[in-house]
C-alpha cells in the first residue's frame, strides 16, 4: 500500500471518516483521485463514484443526512448554496440526478454517479481501481485509475479539465489533440474566453492550482 501522500487534511479525513463510518462503498476520482498520483495538484474537494445497489444507496442517504448538507448553484458564491432538510436524502431522491455538488459541513463533496466518460459510473470504474491511502488523510479506499481520471477529463472538455494537461502532459493526450479538444468547445461555447487558448509546451510543469480562477471544484463544477 502506498504511503499516504501530503500532509494531514482534518477536514478530508474526517470527511472521509464519516462515510466509512457508514460503509458506504464507492471509488474515489477527480481531483481527489490525481492527488494520489501527482502529489502537486491543488483541489480541496472530494468526489466519489458511488455504488447504486439499493444498500449502499440507503448507507450514502444516511451518511449525507448527517453532513448538513447545502446544494452547490455557484461554487465562487456560497451565499447561492441551498441548504438541505437533514432527512432530504433518500435512494430515490439521489436517483434524480447523476450528479450532486455539494457543501457540507465536512467540507465539499462531488457525489457522481455518472463520470464524464464513465456512464455506468462506480461498475465502469471499479475494475481498474486501486486500493490506496487517500491524499491528506490515513483512509485506505479504492482510487480510480489516473487513466480513467484523465479519460474523464477529456471526456468533459472543459476549459479546466483542459488546461489540467498543459501543466500534466499525458502519454495519452497530444498537445494537438487538446488544442482539437479547445476548438470544439470554443464553436459549442463562444462566450469562453478559454476555450479556444491554445496548449502551452509540454514541458511547463507548473501547478495546476496556482492558476488564478480555476480552482478544481468537481466533475459538474
Amino acid at each position: 500500500m502506498a504511503e499516504r501522500p501530503g500532509p494531514l487534511d482534518p477536514q478530508r479525513q474526517a470527511l472521509l471518516e464519516h462515510l466509512a463510518a457508514h460503509r458506504v462503498e464507492g471509488v474515489i476520482i477527480g481531483g481527489a483521485a490525481i492527488q494520489n498520483y501527482r502529489p502537486t495538484y491543488a483541489t480541496d474537494d472530494v468526489d466519489f463514484a458511488p455504488a447504486r445497489d439499493d444498500e449502499n444507496m440507503r448507507r450514502l442517504a444516511d451518511a449525507l443526512n448527517g453532513l448538513d448538507c447545502r446544494l452547490v448553484v455557484d461554487p465562487a458564491d456560497p451565499s447561492s448554496h441551498v441548504a438541505l432538510p437533514p432527512d432530504y436524502f433518500t435512494p430515490a431522491s439521489l436517483s434524480n440526478a447523476r450528479f450532486w455538488n455539494l457543501a457540507t459541513r465536512l467540507g465539499d463533496l462531488d457525489v457522481c454517479f455518472e463520470p464524464a466518460g464513465f456512464p455506468g459510473g462506480y461498475e465502469d470504474l471499479r475494475g481498474r481501481a486501486s486500493l490506496q491511502t487517500i491524499a491528506g488523510t490515513t483512509i485506505s479506499a479504492p482510487v480510480a485509475a489516473l487513466a480513467d481520471v484523465e479519460h474523464s477529463k477529456r471526456t468533459a472538455g472543459r476549459s479546466k479539465d483542459l488546461s489540467y494537461f498543459d501543466s500534466y502532459p499525458s502519454e495519452q493526450t497530444a498537445g494537438d489533440e487538446v488544442d482539437e479538444l479547445r476548438r470544439i468547445r470554443s464553436a459549442c461555447y463562444p462566450q469562453d474566453p478559454q476555450a479556444s487558448r491554445p496548449s502551452e509546451p509540454h514541458d511547463r510543469r507548473t501547478r495546476h492550482g496556482q492558476d488564478p480562477g480555476r480552482p478544481d471544484r468537481g466533475h459538474e463544477r
